[in-house]
């Protein structure tokens, strides 16, 4: 008996410790690792989000398999999606909650921080600058700032608008030095300071090779303020009517209408960061904001009202893959027809702390918007699965409206 009573406490006694240990460590990684623990509850919130905070038109299954993949896979904490048809036949998607679990429901009115996709709106704004013969597409960057006289390097005088537009100027992000437009403790110098081009080493020789630049659209938007005379904000607002789009600039603080952010897959940052950049001086790389409707009614009209798209790809003189996700950019956007009788996507991402988009025109003429709380949980996935999946589901879409013609394809390559 006495053994008995001994091995009884015992138990109790591990039972307690291990109790004990576990509430200790799990206050540990609250205390420490707050977001890895919010990351353990995000399987369960998409769950929940999936059945109670979605507001689709149940016939619309493309949409519903968009807003249910982000937040069940991309670790969204809410998201919008739009899609427009070649004859602007429109349909969207919400899901999840504005500020908290459980609250206010997102609608298709909510804002949302459009990151680099507002590049879009940057190279439609050059095009059309363009179009009216104000500028020309070949013409060298520094034509525009005569003010800067002496390059410690010289390849800078050869940098054209296109090469700004494809990123291919040479510039490089990716060195010890970082990203100039987005440093964490120094203020960008373009636009505000643009003596200092004449300082920069270029990485590469200009149209050598593409490496994704924030700094060329900033110069772009410098450029369109030196042509028209006004800001970069108030020219672009004007010529696309945000206002009457609800489009606004981004600032350092958040609109009553903007949703909240999700940072549980960021590993720097929180909400902090918007003190951390300039959003005046990235107006032209990552300005904007809004809802995915109303992002896509703005490219839907860019695309089909203008004598000539921006958006249709141009092939580049440099080697261009289009079976890779990201193996052609061209004139900002890129471009992916991993199929040979498949359409083709031009897309693009969009990234700030705590919010990731994307935006495809398709080859069929469709435009597809999404907007979402939470950077996504595989944007270090090489093999880039959202962008696949995407055009997995598109093509899908059009094969089932009858405007894939598969079976050709197949009876083409048999030949």
């Amino acid at each position: 008996m006495a053994f008995l009573f001994m091995k009884s406490k015992l138990i109790k006694y591990f039972f307690t410790a291990v109790a004990i240990g576990g509430g200790f460590w799990f206050y540990f990684q609250i205390d420490t690792y707050p977001y890895k623990v919010a990351r353990w509850f995000q399987p369960l919130e998409a769950s929940v989000v999936s059945v109670v905070a979605k507001h689709c038109e149940p016939s619309n299954s493309l949409l519903n398999l968009f807003v249910d993949h982000a937040v069940r896979y991309q670790g969204a904490y809410s998201a919008q999606v739009a899609f427009l048809d070649v004859e602007k036949k429109s349909g969207n998607c919400e899901i999840g909650y504005k500020d908290r679990l459980l609250g206010i429901p997102v609608s298709d009115a909510h804002r949302y921080r459009y990151a680099s996709t507002s590049k879009l709106v940057t190279a439609a704004t050059v095009f059309n600058l363009a179009r009216q013969g104000k500028i020309s597409l070949d013409q060298t960057v520094v034509s525009f700032f005569p003010e800067l006289a002496q390059f410690k390097d010289k390849r800078i005088r050869q940098i054209t608008i296109t090469h700004l537009l494809n990123h291919s100027a040479g510039f490089n992000r990716l060195t010890l030095n970082g990203d100039p437009m987005f440093l964490r403790r120094n203020k960008p110098w373009c636009p505000r300071d643009l003596s200092q081009l004449q300082t920069l080493k270029l990485a590469f020789n200009p149209g050598e090779k593409h490496v994704y630049s924030n700094l060329g659209y900033c110069l772009l938007g410098e450029i369109v303020h030196r042509v028209t005379g006004e800001s970069f904000r108030a020219y672009v607002e004007r010529e696309f009517s945000l206002s009457r789009r609800n489009i606004k600039f981004s600032n350092d603080y958040y609109y009553d209408d903007e949703v909240r952010y999700d940072y549980r897959y960021e590993e720097w940052y929180s909400d902090s960061y918007l003190k951390l950049f300039d959003f005046d001086a990235v107006s032209a790389a990552a300005g904007l904001s809004g809802s995915a409707n109303a992002l896509a009614q703005l490219l839907w009209d860019i695309h089909h009202n203008q004598v000539e798209s921006p958006f249709i790809f141009k092939p580049v003189a440099t080697g261009c893959n289009l079976q890779k996700t990201h193996g052609c950019i061209s004139l900002g956007l890129f471009h992916y027809q991993p199929e040979k009788y498949g359409i083709t996507l031009h897309f693009h991402e969009g990234y700030l702390p705590g919010s990731a988009s994307i935006v495809v025109i398709d080859s069929f003429g469709g435009v597809t918007v999404l907007v979402k709380s939470g950077p996504n949980r595989h944007q270090k996935n090489p093999e880039n699965e959202w962008v696949r999946w995407i055009y997995k589901r598109l093509s899908l879409y059009y094969t089932l409206q009858g405007k894939l013609p598969i079976l050709d394809g197949f009876n083409k390559v048999d030949k």
